[in-house]
């Protein structure tokens, strides 16, 4: 990896020299000679800018008191944000734009690298001097714009707070309309300077296609040759020292060998699709990758203008951190394809609508101008998070047949389980679905705090039911001696949650033995003692939460004088919504289950004691068996957002 030899700030609008940034330390930005800013709005110390030269990052601090910004993004006074090169610095916002470039040495392995870099630096140096700025020429061909300097005693008068020489308000005012007849001839003369500087870019940009064309008509070790020598270690990008990595090698370094192709072709327009619930945007010039940075949306990328949870329009929205967009062009630079799954219920219960939640999603990829891919998941099943459908459906048909390599990707997301208070005034997230998205597919998590502030992990709660630690040899009864059917005449009384496996229990084990089972309770009641009078044995498959609604039928039996034994389903709330919503996504033609209805039961829930009068009490453990390795695969996935 080539060392950085300095750091500049560069102006796009070529308005000004570039602005050297010493390694560590503090370089004031403002209205000055250096920057040609001449608003009055724009403080002399507006900006505090440090160069990392180590991280191929620099520091910036608000000091003025009006909005200044970094990629587009206004920033906060007083609060450092990391900007990467390449990254563009507003003195204002949206005015006076200053480019981060690092000076990078050539690979001290090579010396013909070395000449080829300094060649093309020379090069670069010969097309920024065709587009030199009136500021830069010779001095005496603008004396007549130049102001008369202060003499020092002057300077001292007009001393400021800070202890640098300043013109007061009334001074600028009094200086604006020669200073504006001076822009318009700076602009003029840059325009034309420009216009040359293209005419140059085209002409290179052809010398470069017959080198490669050159290049190509060489035998097969002296391309390899000249391969390695042409490669520019100024286009390396080296991940920073702090937060996590985000990549082992440089994208222009040595790639591994491998038999799978690791990127695909742009793409040729921007394209919506619908797959049932799901909906997918794919952007213009978006290529598919072997590489995934996935991301949420709401929370992580965009928070609300408003500050309310919930955005009231469309339009409610903005970036959440200034540091987000140039964070996202280097993974792009690195080699990631970025893509954003967001879960949007709203759309199925009607509270917005797909279309206002394209224009929003198209305006917020246009704000952080980088190529994307957007998987909005609009109802449950298998594409709602945490369950790991949209993964694997941009994994499958969305990334034209790369493959995805787990161990490379990663994802980040606001909905990580912390607690109220992880951090000095921080709410409690609302639930760990992002972090269980991540966990079901197996890639790396941060939260946007971790990967885009780089501050340390907080704590955080799993749920209490992990769907990976369920084992299907498990024992079903406890204890395990004990038997399912009886041969003698009785009454079976099941206790336990909705989805707790009651009826797959009884259709399996007890009714294909003769038990006859009934449906609400006071049909139950009724048709118990019938079926006790004609000798049957009964399975009371309901919920049967409390002693009063377990006493109607152990009554029954013992009027009948059979024996009446209770299993009570082990299964805990949690499991029984993680069955549930299993079900959902297996049978479409399942009637859900709320929550009330769970939490209803849970509130009137009494273990079953013997003192009630059973005859055996037999626990039952929820072992399930499954159709196939797929549907295994899919319970074992967290399905539940917490």
């Amino acid at each position: 990896m080539p060392s950085i030899k300095s750091c500049r700030l560069v102006c796009p609008n070529n308005t000004h020299d570039p602005i050297p940034l010493p390694d560590g330390e503090p370089v004031h930005l403002g209205r000055s000679e250096a920057t040609r800013c001449i608003d009055p709005r724009c403080s002399r110390k507006q900006l505090e800018v440090t160069a990392d030269w180590a991280s191929g990052e620099v520091s910036v601090k608000q000091l003025g008191a009006n909005s200044s910004a970094i990629d587009g993004i206004e920033l906060e006074k007083d609060r450092v944000c990391k900007l990467p090169e390449g990254g563009t610095i507003y003195l204002l916002t949206g005015m006076y734009p200053q480019k981060v470039e690092f000076i990078h040495d050539p690979s001290p392995k090579s010396t013909t690298g070395s000449k080829n870099q300094k060649c093309e630096n020379k090069t670069t140096e010969k097309k920024r001097e065709s587009k030199k700025r009136p500021a830069s020429e010779s001095l005496d061909s603008h004396q007549n714009l130049k102001k008369p300097r202060k003499t020092e005693k002057e300077k001292q008068m007009n001393t400021s707070e800070n202890g640098s020489a300043d013109k007061t308000v009334e001074e600028d005012e009094e200086d604006i309309k020669k200073l504006e007849e001076k822009l318009k001839l700076l602009k003029k003369n840059a325009a034309d300077k420009k216009f040359a500087f293209a005419s140059d870019s085209e002409g290179s940009q052809t010398d470069n296609k017959q080198k490669a064309t050159d290049v190509k008509k060489k035998p097969k070790a002296e391309k390899e040759t000249l391969s390695s020598k042409s490669s520019s270690p100024a286009t390396s990008m080296k991940s920073p020292s702090k937060g996590p990595s985000l990549s082992k090698t440089s994208p222009s370094g040595p790639m591994k060998k491998s038999p799978q192709k690791s990127e695909g072709p742009p793409a040729e327009e921007t394209k919506w699709q619908q797959f049932e619930k799901l909906y997918v945007c794919t952007r213009k010039g978006v290529r598919a990758r072997n590489k995934v940075a996935g991301f949420d949306i709401d929370g992580t990328i965009i928070t609300t203008q408003s500050g309310k949870t919930f955005p009231t329009h469309p339009g409610d929205w903005r970036i959440l951190y200034p540091e987000i967009p140039g964070r996202l062009k280097k993974l792009h630079e690195d080699g990631y394809k970025i893509v954003f799954f967001t879960n949007q219920l709203g759309v199925s219960k009607g509270k917005t609508s797909i279309d206002d939640l394209k224009t929003k999603f198209s305006s917020v990829l246009d704000k952080l101008g980088v190529p994307a891919q957007i998987l909005i998941s609009t109802g449950g099943g298998i594409y709602r998070k945490p369950a790991r459908g949209m993964w694997d459906f941009m994994c499958l048909k969305g990334n034209d047949s790369v493959r995805v390599d787990i161990d490379e990707s990663l994802y980040v997301g606001d909905a990580a389980g912390r607690p109220e208070k992880w951090a000095a005034k921080k709410k409690k997230d609302f639930s760990c679905s992002d972090r269980l998205f991540a966990l079901n597919i197996g890639v790396k998590f941060y939260t946007p705090e971790e990967f885009f502030m780089f501050q340390k992990a907080a704590p955080f709660n799993m749920p209490e039911f992990d769907p990976r630690a369920i084992d299907t040899s498990a024992p079903l009864l406890d204890p395990p001696s004990a038997s399912i059917t009886s041969k003698s005449q009785e009454v079976v009384l099941l206790v336990g949650f909705p989805a707790c496996g009651k009826s797959f229990f009884s259709q399996t084990y007890l009714i294909p033995k003769g038990y006859d089972t009934q449906g609400t309770w006071k049909k139950c009641v009724d048709m118990c003692a019938k079926s006790l009078r004609q000798g049957q044995s009964v399975v009371i498959d309901n919920t049967n939460p409390d002693k009063e609604s377990r006493q109607r039928y152990i009554n029954c039996a013992k009027t009948a004088k059979v024996p009446c034994r209770c299993f009570y389903f082990t299964a805990t709330i949690t499991q029984a919504r993680h069955n549930e919503r299993y079900r959902e996504m297996i049978d479409k033609s399942h009637q859900p289950i709320n929550d009330m209805i769970m939490n209803t039961f849970k509130s009137k829930l009494k273990v079953p004691e013997s003192s009630e009068g059973f005859t055996e009490i037999v626990r039952v453990n929820f072992v399930p068996k499954f159709k196939d390795s797929e549907n295994e695969k899919l319970y074992k996935q967290y399905l539940l957002e917490k």
